[in-house]
C-alpha cells in the first residue's frame, strides 16, 4: 500500500524533466510579448519611412544617415544626456554615500532618518515633477518669497525658462528623487563591512580616513560599481522628470534623446525615424553595459 501511494506521488517523467520550464514559462511569455517583440519590431521599422498609419516604406539606413549627418537636435541631445550622466555619477554618488556612513553610526532612529531620506523615491515622479514645478514658479513659487525678504537676484532666476540652468534644476530635482534610494543601498552595503576589520586597522593606528579608504570602499565595491553602471544606463534612457517639467525646453535647453525620440513618434509623427533613434540609443546604452560589466570584472580581480 505504501510503495503504491509513494508511486502516486512522484510526479510524472514529463513534469519532472520540464517542471523547470513551466514556472518560467508565464514571465517568458511576457518579456516575448513586452520586451523581445517589440524590440526586434522596432530595428525593422528604423529601416523604413514609416507614420505609424500608412504602409511603411523601405528607406534602408536613409534614418540613420539623417541621424549622424543632418539632425543636429541629435548631437544637442546627446551633449544633455552627458552632462546629466556626469551629474548623476557626482551628487547623488558622494551625498548617498557620506549620509550612508553617517547614519549606519546612529544607534538610535536609524531606520526613521532611513525612511525620511528615502521617502522622495516613493513619490510618483510626476507627481514630484509638478510639485517642484511649483516651488521654482515665477509667480507663485520660491522666487516671490525670495523678492519679498529681498534677494532680488534670486526672485528674478527663471529655473526653468532660462536656458543656461533649465538642464540643472530638472536635474536637481531628479537627483532629490534618486539619491536616497543610493544612499539606502549603500547603507546594506555598509552593514555586510566586517566590524573585525576596522578593529584590526584601529589596532593599527588608521585614521577615519585610511578606515574608508582600505576598509569602507573595498567592502562595498560591488555596489559601487552596479550603481554607476546603473546610473551610466539610466542616464541615457531618462526622461519622465525632464518631460514632465520642460518638454526638451527651452528651446532644446533640456533635449535628450528620449525626449527627441518621443516627439518624432508622437508629436511629428516620424515612427520610421524615432525607431532608428531608438535603436542608436539602446546601442549607446549596450556599449556602456559591456564598458562597465569589463571595468567590474577587472576591479573584482
Amino acid at each position: 500500500m505504501r510503495n503504491r501511494l509513494s508511486e502516486y506521488k512522484k510526479p510524472m517523467p514529463f513534469l519532472r524533466k520540464y517542471i523547470g520550464f513551466i514556472f518560467i514559462l508565464p514571465a517568458l511569455v511576457l518579456h516575448l510579448c513586452v520586451v523581445m517583440i517589440p524590440s526586434v519590431s522596432t530595428f525593422v521599422m528604423s529601416f523604413f519611412d514609416w507614420n505609424g498609419l500608412k504602409s511603411p516604406s523601405f528607406i534602408g539606413i536613409d534614418n540613420f544617415i539623417e541621424i549622424f549627418a543632418e539632425d543636429k537636435v541629435v548631437w544637442i541631445a546627446f551633449k544633455n544626456n552627458l552632462i546629466w550622466m556626469l551629474i548623476f555619477l557626482i551628487v547623488p554618488l558622494i551625498a548617498g554615500l557620506f549620509v550612508a556612513t553617517l547614519v549606519v553610526r546612529l544607534r538610535h532612529g536609524q531606520m526613521l532618518y532611513r525612511t525620511a531620506i528615502f521617502m522622495p523615491y516613493v513619490l510618483s515622479a510626476v507627481i514630484a515633477a509638478k510639485l517642484w514645478e511649483s516651488i521654482v514658479n515665477p509667480y507663485y513659487g520660491f522666487p516671490v518669497i525670495f523678492e519679498a525678504i529681498g534677494f532680488d537676484s534670486l526672485s528674478k532666476i527663471l529655473w526653468l525658462g532660462d536656458p543656461s540652468i533649465a538642464l540643472f534644476t530638472v536635474a536637481f530635482v531628479d537627483n532629490w528623487h534618486w539619491w536616497g534610494f543610493v544612499m539606502v543601498l549603500f547603507v546594506a552595503a555598509l552593514h555586510q563591512v566586517d566590524e573585525d576589520l576596522y578593529e584590526a586597522v584601529r589596532i593599527e593606528g588608521a585614521t577615519k580616513i585610511q578606515e574608508f579608504w582600505y576598509v569602507t570602499l573595498p567592502g562595498i565595491k560591488p555596489t559601487f560599481i552596479f550603481i554607476i553602471s546603473m546610473s551610466i544606463m539610466w542616464s541615457f534612457t531618462t526622461f519622465d522628470y525632464i518631460w514632465a517639467m520642460t518638454q526638451g525646453g527651452p528651446g532644446q535647453a533640456t533635449e535628450i534623446l528620449s525626449t527627441w525620440i518621443y516627439k518624432n513618434s508622437f508629436t511629428m509623427f516620424r515612427s520610421g525615424y524615432a525607431s532608428a533613434l531608438c535603436v542608436v540609443q539602446s546601442t549607446l546604452v549596450l556599449i556602456a553595459f559591456i564598458v562597465m560589466r569589463i571595468l567590474g570584472k577587472g576591479a573584482e580581480e
